[in-house]
């Protein structure tokens, strides 16, 4: 009987260390997390899985997204054409989206920066979580020297001379278990060229800046079956759009 006893102790504390472990592993999983993934910055909230991240970053395929945009215009001259391209795509991929409408940012005087007035746009449509997540993240890009390779990442794909396109966005789990996205566009024409464009201190007469913001749930049943096909249209030269720069990472 003891013996009896003593078995089941050990087995209850065996489940109990087992189930910590796991709770542990996913906690791990689903911290809080940031990156620049080829002219975007994405925040991941905490509680976002790791599976989610990949469905996000590669499975859902923003530099596919971006290509088959690219494809059929040019991202930086004929740049809202390009996005009507990349919500179809973004559509087709299992996201619930709008077309974006946007807004020509105005600032009577004085000097902006990008980085700024993008946050405050996001700010509409963002939560609490998601806008402080964002905001850490980019902090933490603001922070790295000019020649960092984040920073040239980010910079090489997201602007040509004295013309830009990004994307800020963050991304977080819904009670529901969905995956939601709280996501910025902008681009942008100036009369020169600057590097680190985002955190430059433009006067209202030297850069026209546009902005839209949405937000966007993804459909994973779509998603999961139309996974297969888009990860296979991703060639050798894959890993060149998929720098998945970790800029946050707890």
């Amino acid at each position: 009987m003891a013996t009896d006893t003593a078995r089941k102790r050990q087995q209850a504390t065996a489940k109990k260390t087992a189930k910590a472990r796991g709770l542990k592993a996913a906690d791990a999983s689903a911290r809080a997390s940031a990156t620049v993934n080829v002219g975007s910055v994405l925040s991941f909230i905490e509680g976002v899985s790791e599976e989610d991240k990949s469905d996000v970053l590669t499975q859902s395929n923003w530099p596919s997204e971006r290509r088959a945009a690219s494809g059929a215009y040019d991202r930086f001259t004929q740049t809202q054409f390009w996005y009507q391209k990349y919500i179809e795509v973004l559509q087709a991929l299992g996201w619930a989206s709008e077309q974006f409408s946007f807004l020509n940012f105005r600032q009577d005087e004085g000097e902006f920066r990008m980085d700024q007035a993008a946050v405050g746009v996001i700010t509409a449509i963002a939560t609490q979580n998601q806008l402080s997540a964002l905001k850490q993240a980019i902090d933490a890009l603001s922070a790295l020297t000019e020649d960092d390779k984040t920073v040239s990442l980010f910079d090489f794909h997201s602007s040509m001379q004295s013309s830009g396109n990004f994307q800020l966005g963050a991304i977080r789990r819904t009670e529901n278990g969905a995956i939601s996205m709280a996501v910025g566009c902008f681009f942008f024409h100036a009369i020169d060229e600057r590097r680190r464009f985002l955190f430059f201190r433009w006067g209202t007469q030297k850069a026209q800046f546009w902005t839209a913001a949405q937000r966007m749930t993804l459909n994973k049943d779509l998603h999961a079956r139309r996974q297969a096909d888009v990860i296979a249209k991703l060639d050798a030269n894959a890993t060149e759009y998929l720098s998945d720069r970790k800029i946050i990472k707890r």
